[in-house]
């Protein structure tokens, strides 16, 4: 049965969709079946997997949507990304307005993406949830679906460790009774800067190595400007360095999802 991973942080701009898409499409060319959920009405990753010739006919929007009296199939709102092996269940704008509906719905509408992924979890090895920047109700479903989460931390920025700690906190609060397992990634990494080297001292600090994924992602310009013209890093720069680490993150996380026997 596939396994979920909710990819949150409740920051903006510390790169959970490029960490997200390329993570998806590193862990396909180890030859697994991935299926990514774009929870972010703001659809970033639905630009960077979907084909631009493909017509969204249903989306998360249809799938979520309890004032619908339609009963739309989850299977109806998955595509075939760009990528091989790699599925998108795509977002649109109008996503957003449904978050007051879901939330006049709460504590059962927490239950609801958990609910629609039961019946095709075993057509996929691994779901990653790529989510908003907050800790709204559609991070919360994400949350309350998922085996694993990985928090990215932005080691560029003197504020990614503000609130980590209650972060954490609130998402096992959003997880109970069950266990919620979270794996911090160190993303944005520029080893030759000052913040940097304090950040990564901090959470060592802070974590132990267990809770931390080895793999750190660094500032790289095969980063940046596969994420300007929207793509992953494997469509054009597939031999990059940047293409070199997300192959060890997607290792890495198929031994620690061993290791944790999910």
């Amino acid at each position: 049965m596939g396994i979920v991973i909710a990819i949150a942080n409740n920051k903006g701009g510390i790169g959970k969709t490029t960490i997200s898409c390329n993570l998806a499409v590193a862990l396909s060319n180890l030859k697994k079946r991935i299926l990514v959920v774009d929870m972010d009405s703001q659809c970033n990753a639905t630009g960077i997997l979907m084909p631009t010739y493909v017509n969204i006919k249903n989306s998360l929007y249809e799938l979520l949507d309890i004032e619908n009296k339609k009963d739309i199939s989850i299977s109806d709102c998955i595509y075939l990304s760009k990528y091989k092996n790699v599925y998108c269940l795509p977002n649109v704008e109008e996503t957003a307005g449904l978050e007051l509906d879901l939330i006049s719905e709460y504590p059962e509408s927490l239950k609801l993406l958990k609910e629609k992924l039961e019946p095709i979890k075993d057509d996929f090895d691994i779901i990653i949830a790529d989510n908003p920047p907050n800790i709204g109700i559609f991070v919360a479903n994400s949350l309350y679906a998922s085996d694993l989460v990985i928090v990215p931390i932005d080691a560029s920025s003197a504020y990614s460790l503000d609130g980590l700690r209650r972060t954490f906190d609130l998402f096992h609060t959003i997880k109970e009774p069950a266990p919620i397992r979270i794996k911090i990634l160190i993303n944005k990494v520029d080893r030759r800067t000052q913040v940097a080297k304090a950040i990564i001292n901090d959470l060592k600090m802070r974590f132990n190595n267990s809770e931390m994924f080895q793999t750190i992602i660094p500032v790289n310009i095969a980063i940046q400007k596969a994420e300007y013209v929207k793509q992953t890093v494997f469509h054009t720069y597939g031999s990059s360095r940047a293409a070199r680490v997300f192959r060890d993150l997607a290792k890495e996380l198929i031994s620690e999802l061993n290791k944790l026997g999910i």
